[in-house]
């Protein structure tokens, strides 16, 4: 049997993921005009996902929201699978989003919302999978094009799942999803051989990262990469939102790690390392541009707000790796985490929370 170094899989990944988002990008041009007549045509948008296709979704509405106008969140898919949410989604586009394809949830919630009249997206990077089965029209089924995924933290379908929302939120401008094709993958590259866009975990516990519009997404994935890594409780929250009390829960010791996309986000996140450092936090700045008092700064390549995840992500997952080395774990297979999560199913259950509907 071959023997693998700690965090090896990890690390190929990690450097994958340029070329792999080109991929996706070019796999959401091919499907433009397809994806531009579903968003069109949908009365709102609503996004299901779990783990690290949540962050993707956070992104997801948040760019939806900004270049089609239409009304866009999420739903808990077990809410909506197994649950009763109360919600009529008559009209609604459902995007359905899984690494796996193979999510229990996700694939409840799916058949449910094409049960209620919706019309279904679906998101993968497992196109023969159960998920991608429920649909007949294969032009509905968004392949991240990740390549298999062996580490048990997602990096490269975090990030070409990224892509896939941004060219289904751009299908009606061409132009600048041309443009993020051609510079974005570039940029990536330029952020992983850059030896200083990096920072470090050293001494520091009790994590909470924060990020605002475009960088919500960010703090979400980045929480849920050092929750994984290191085996330790992390929070994200939005930056704005930490600063209305809950920065008084830091103090010497705990690390905070702001992410800044558009000018309202980096002044937020700008706000957020100075108060958790007048509190004692080590503080960490990620963002393109910008002075910050954070102990530790990121300075990303400049672009749009929308490409910035695609950049913030990558010194978040390099510093969880990293971190986790040092501790001695190994951060490809944290002990007690598969790389598909299968939670147990409702069954035989009256759900009568609304009043309306029973499921039996």
């Amino acid at each position: 049997m071959v023997q693998i170094d700690p965090g090896a899989l990890m690390r190929a990944e990690m450097a994958e993921q340029p070329d792999r988002v080109a991929a996706a990008l070019d796999g959401v041009w091919a499907a433009l005009d397809h994806l531009g007549q579903a968003v069109h045509d949908a009365r709102s948008v609503v996004l299901l996902g779990r783990g690290s296709s949540r962050s993707a979704a956070t992104y997801g509405v948040h760019a939806i929201r900004t270049f089609t106008g239409k009304p866009a969140f999420q739903l808990s898919p077990a809410e909506l699978g197994w649950g009763d949410p109360g919600v009529d989604l008559s009209g609604a586009l459902v995007i359905a989003i899984s690494q796996s394809g193979e999510s229990r949830e996700v694939l409840a919630a799916a058949q449910r919302a094409t049960d209620q009249g919706a019309r279904l997206l679906v998101i993968t990077n497992s196109p023969e999978s159960a998920l991608a089965r429920l649909m007949r029209d294969h032009q509905s089924v968004l392949d991240c094009r990740a390549g298999g995924e062996r580490a048990v933290p997602a990096t490269k379908s975090f990030t070409t799942t990224l892509a896939c929302l941004l060219g289904l939120a751009l299908a009606g401008y061409p132009e600048q999803l041309d443009q993020a094709r051609r510079r974005l993958p570039g940029l990536m590259r330029a952020v992983l051989d850059d030896s200083e866009a990096r920072f470090d975990l050293a001494g520091l516990s009790g994590f909470v990262l924060v990020g605002e519009g475009f960088a919500e997404s960010v703090a979400e994935e980045g929480a849920i990469k050092i929750r994984e890594t290191l085996r330790t409780l992390v929070a994200s929250l939005e930056a704005s939102e930490f600063l209305h009390g809950s920065v008084n829960a830091v103090s010497t010791g705990n690390g905070v790690i702001a992410v800044g996309a558009d000018p309202l986000g980096r002044h937020l996140a700008e706000q957020a390392v100075t108060e958790a450092g007048l509190r004692g936090a080590g503080t960490v700045y990620i963002a393109p541009s910008g002075d910050s008092p954070a102990d530790q700064r990121v300075a990303l390549p400049e672009g749009p707000p929308e490409w910035v995840p695609f950049l913030a992500i990558l010194p978040i997952q390099r510093a969880a790796h990293d971190a986790a080395l040092a501790l001695g774990l190994d951060p490809d297979t944290p002990a007690g985490l598969n790389k598909i999560t299968r939670i147990g199913e409702l069954r035989a259950a009256e759900v009568t929370t609304s009043g309306r509907r029973t499921l039996k």
